[in-house]
């Protein structure tokens, strides 16, 4: 389905100025929701580093990250080193409304491009950057990736198991966050814009992402003096909150109140749980989580994950099976009610390429404005001569860019 005149952000322009993952992921999320989102590349540089990146379609050789990150947007491709390559990106900025870059700071004040720079050539710009430490601060001159976030905004002391090293995230969170932070602050700033008429620069830092992601954890310290060390799988506000072992692989329960553990305790068989001094509140069950998790493996050690979250499903207790991401994409609840795998047309000059390429569908269903997936990411300045004409150049004009290489 072609819906693309509902979509939410019909109409808005982005110049998604960005590499790896947080820039880029903020741009995904306007393009599947209607924004003509150009993606800038260095054209000097061969563009985007992570255009490379593995996993690769295996006919085409096309970068499945880059894709997935990419699809839904145009792509332009310049030479700012060059004052002809200035002259285009400037009347490109001029157009734009939204600008989302993830340099280190300093390097688009360099080219010409920082945000003084282009507000004064559209004061109506929103401005988005994101880096590792910020635009201001004694550790902003820093490059930080998200392994440095998750180690000094504090989550990899508090991820892995009691008496393991420190441990970050599987995913990379500070990218993440970081990207949904920025992404929340650009729709803000352009709901203001219509009242002001002004836009805005956003600053947005991987590490500021993962300290205000650590909110309980961080309360703990600042009103009890206590650092928050490693519980594995283990919650401890509440119990049984933790991981557990079936006959043939693992489980989840969230057993977050003294109601649900006495609807636990009957599904297991054994109501007499819940009336155990040991066992009959919160704070009861925390001080035995260890002894409570032996009984419910023991409980669950004849029977398969999918027998058990059958049991403890059907008593109203939050359970589920581990999931690695080949269950992920079997479930057809996730993959297909959720849609979330879904397909794009692969790119028009890779006829090596299958037909459709799978990427991940965006988590946020709109029944009004549904994101949509038209198209897949382009290749390196794909779009150049579409959006210069646009913009008012000609074809001479272009030619000659084409011709002294600040564009292609």
């Amino acid at each position: 389905m072609n819906c693309m005149s509902e979509q939410l952000l019909k109409g808005v322009r982005v110049i998604d100025f960005t590499d790896f993952l947080a820039g880029p992921y903020v741009g995904m999320y306007f393009a599947d929701m209607g924004a003509d989102v150009i993606k800038f590349e260095n054209l000097r540089s061969g563009g985007n580093f992570v255009r490379n990146a593995r996993p690769k379609e295996k006919n085409s050789g096309l970068s499945m990250y880059f894709q997935n990150l990419n699809r839904n947007k145009r792509g332009v491709a310049l030479d700012l080193k060059q004052e002809e390559g200035k002259r285009l990106f400037a009347e490109l900025i001029k157009s734009a409304d939204v600008l989302i870059e993830n340099n280190r700071p300093g390097v688009m004040k360099r080219l010409g491009f920082g945000w003084e720079e282009c507000r004064e050539l559209n004061p109506r710009l929103v401005y988005a950057s994101i880096s590792g430490f910020g635009q201001y601060g004694p550790n902003s001159h820093r490059p930080g990736y998200d392994l440095i976030a998750q180690a000094m905004g504090g989550s990899m002391s508090i991820t892995g198991w009691p008496g393991s090293e420190p441990t970050r995230a599987g995913m990379a969170i500070g990218d993440m966050f970081a990207a949904l932070n920025a992404s929340f602050a650009i729709c803000a700033s352009l709901y203001k814009r219509n009242e002001t008429g002004k836009g805005n620069h956003i600053d947005v830092a991987l590490v500021d992402s993962i300290v205000s992601g650590m909110e309980a954890k961080m309360m703990q310290y600042l009103y009890e003096g206590v650092s928050p060390v490693p519980t594995g799988n283990k919650y401890i506000s509440s119990a049984p909150y933790d991981s557990f072992k079936a006959k043939d692989d693992y489980f989840v329960i969230a057993s977050g109140t003294d109601k649900h553990f006495q609807n636990l305790s009957a599904a297991m068989g054994m109501p007499e749980l819940a009336q155990d001094p040991k066992y009959i509140d919160t704070e009861s069950r925390k001080k035995n989580a260890d002894e409570l998790k032996a009984i419910i493996n023991q409980w669950a050690s004849d029977k398969t994950v999918d027998e058990v979250v059958e049991i403890i499903d059907k008593a109203g207790i939050p359970v589920g099976p581990i999931y690695n991401c080949e269950r992920v994409c079997k479930d057809k609840n996730i993959v297909e009610v959720r849609e979330m795998l879904v397909k794009v047309p692969a790119p028009k000059n890779h006829p090596e390429a299958p037909a459709e390429l799978t990427v991940l569908g965006n988590p946020i269903k709109m029944e009004e404005t549904p994101c949509q997936y038209y198209k897949a990411a382009p290749d390196l300045g794909e779009d150049n001569e579409d959006i210069f004409k646009a913009l008012g150049f000609t074809d001479e004009q272009l030619a000659h860019y084409r011709e002294i290489g600040a564009m292609n």
